[in-house]
This record gives C-alpha cells, sequence and structure tokens, in this order.
C-alpha cells in the first residue's frame, strides 16, 4: 500500500489496465496469488450479487511492466439508461509487495477517468488501503471524497502457524475459556453442502433485530453457499451437546483465504463456551485445507464492544481501512 509522499508522476509507457480480459480459472488463481484477499473480491460474491442485486462484475487486471501486479472487481448496474450505479469493495488487490507509489496513483487515475463523478452516477468505493494520511491524500488528489469517518475494520489471523504456535498465541482468558469448552461435552459437526443454513440464517436473524446489529442478508449469504460449496468453498460448523445444535458459525473460502460471516449461540451454547470451541476448530479444519489466511469478519470497538473482545482474543493482527469514498 502506498506510504510515501506523492511527488513522482506515473510513467504511463509500463502500465495498462485492462478489463475482463481474463477467465474465471484466471481470476481465482490471481486472488490466490493476492495473498490476503478477501471475499467481496472473489468470483462467487460477484456471481452472488449478481442475482441479488442485479451489480454486474467487472474485472481489471492491473499491468507494470509487462506483468500482472493487482486486480480489482468493481460492480455495476444502470438503470433506464440514465442511473448508474458503481460500488468498489475492498479493492485493488496487489500480487507482490512493496508495489511502486506510481502503480497506485494510475490505478486510482484510471478509475477516476472510467467513473467520472457526473449527475446519476451513484458511485461508492471501499479502497483495500490501510487508513493513513499518505492514503487520504493519495485519494483526495484523485477527486474522491471520504464519506464516512470510520473505516473497515477486522483482524487477519495468520494459519501458516503451526496448531501450538496459534493455541499459545491465544490471549490468555480466550485459552482459558477454550479449555473449558473442551470439557463440556461438546462435538463437531461440520456442514459442506448447506444442509443447516437455512436453520442457521433464521436464528441469526432473530440476534441482528434483537441485538440492532447489521450484517449479510439472508438471500446474499444463500446465493454464496450456491457458488461456493460445490469447490469446497462453504463451511459451516455446530457445536452439539446431547445431540442438540447450542451454537454454529459460517465461513466461507475464497482461494488461499476465509472469511468468518455468521455466527450464532444458545444460551446453553454460551454457558459451555461453544464460540471458543468452534472457532478454534474453524481454524484447524481451514489448516488442513491449505488455507493461510482468516478474516474475522469485521471489529467495532464503539458498538460492539464484546464482539471485539472476543475476536482480538484469537491474537491476531487488527487493521482499519482507510474508509468510504464516492
Amino acid at each position: 500500500m502506498p506510504d510515501k509522499a506523492l511527488t513522482k508522476a506515473p510513467n504511463t509507457n509500463t502500465l495498462d489496465i485492462k478489463w475482463n480480459d481474463v477467465s474465471v480459472r484466471q481470476w481465482r488463481n490471481l486472488v490466490r496469488k493476492a495473498g490476503q484477499s478477501n471475499l467481496l473480491q472473489s468470483w462467487p460474491y460477484a456471481q452472488a450479487v449478481l442475482v441479488t442485486e442485479r451489480l454486474v462484475g467487472k474485472f481489471a487486471t492491473i499491468y507494470w511492466q509487462g506483468r500482472i501486479v493487482g486486480i480489482c472487481q468493481v460492480l455495476e448496474q444502470r438503470l433506464l439508461g440514465v442511473f448508474h450505479k458503481v460500488r468498489l469493495y475492498r479493492g485493488p488487490l496487489w500480487l507482490e509487495p512493496d508495489i511502486p507509489q506510481e502503480v497506485h496513483e494510475f490505478f486510482w487515475s484510471e478509475i477516476q477517468k472510467r467513473y467520472p463523478s457526473r449527475p446519476w452516477r451513484f458511485r461508492y468505493f471501499l479502497p483495500e488501503m490501510p487508513d493513513t494520511e499518505e492514503n487520504r491524500a493519495l485519494l483526495s488528489k484523485f477527486g474522491l471524497n471520504r464519506i464516512q469517518t470510520d473505516g473497515y475494520s477486522s483482524i487477519w489471523l495468520d494459519l501458516t502457524q503451526r496448531e501450538e504456535v496459534l493455541r499459545a498465541n491465544l490471549k490468555q482468558n480466550w485459552r482459558n475459556t477454550l479449555n473449558q469448552s473442551e470439557k463440556k461435552g461438546l462435538s463437531l459437526e461440520l456442514d459442506t453442502e448447506g444442509k443447516h443454513l437455512n436453520w442457521l440464517l433464521k436464528l441469526s436473524e432473530m440476534d441482528k433485530i434483537l441485538k440492532e446489529f447489521k450484517g449479510p442478508s439472508p438471500a446474499l449469504v444463500a446465493h454464496l453457499k450456491r457458488f461456493t460449496k460445490d469447490r469446497g468453498e462453504f463451511l459451516l460448523l455446530r457445536a452439539l451437546h446431547d445431540g442438540e445444535a447450542v451454537g454454529a458459525i459460517l465461513l466461507f473460502l475464497h482461494e488461499g483465504s476465509a472469511t468468518y460471516l455468521v455466527g450464532w449461540n444458545s444460551q446453553e451454547g454460551r454457558d459451555a463456551r461453544a464460540h471458543n470451541y468452534l472457532l478454534w476448530n474453524a481454524l484447524l479444519e481451514l489448516k488442513k485445507r491449505d488455507i493461510k489466511w482468516l478474516d474475522l469478519g469485521g471489529i467495532n470497538p464503539n458498538d460492539a464492544k464484546g464482539v471485539t473482545f472476543f475476536k482480538k482474543g484469537l491474537g491476531g493482527t487488527p487493521f482499519t481501512l482507510v474508509g468510504s469514498y464516492n
């Protein structure tokens, strides 16, 4: 991500962006090469929002010195030949470390040229860039206006570490609670086909209403299942006690990374520390599948202190993005 002063002008002779120039398989391989990828830049996400929101994915490959160094999925919708909705969620993804400043500047200048601000065009950009003064200045330089003061925050968990290292890195209180959960007689059930998805979505929707928090729509999650389960990228784990489900979590895999998307606990599950049990076993299952990074699905220290404290207990690396722009 750019973090130097904005002084060097782009050398456009070595820079290019091509749109819709790669196959599905090539896009998946590029997402894997990006390492810490996110669900919103994955091919299944584009297919799911096409069905649920009629947003059409446009797939950019960013070239520098003759090779692809970055990718970005942009979602568009045109209505009545007048209205134009543009959504860029958590992109671009970079395939190499230490991408030069000129490449970052070139990308955002091209985005501005392709989608200039105008009446009846509704732009929403959530750049995959750390919240730094340098990055804010870069986006401002290309005419993007910050519309949300708080950037998206979450935690990355490095799953390339050995199991014993992951366990040692847990915060002491989280590890103690995990130890307790392993003595509560819980058993684990894996669902890779989605047979329990409707059950989980009904319970999580009730939680959203009671606790007044936002989350992905059931329709979007259902279509994500549709486009992921045949490739083994859908993972629902349930904690059972005496044969009854007392907790569940849902994760989606996207090439070499995964995202924790939905969770639910009954009161019995909370008493048995089922969420600790489920997340720990999810880490082990992801490692078996050669997943290297887990995005814990967002934190909010202001409005969801308990969830934030719980997720931080896993010992990952918190991050905050630069915010939303139009």
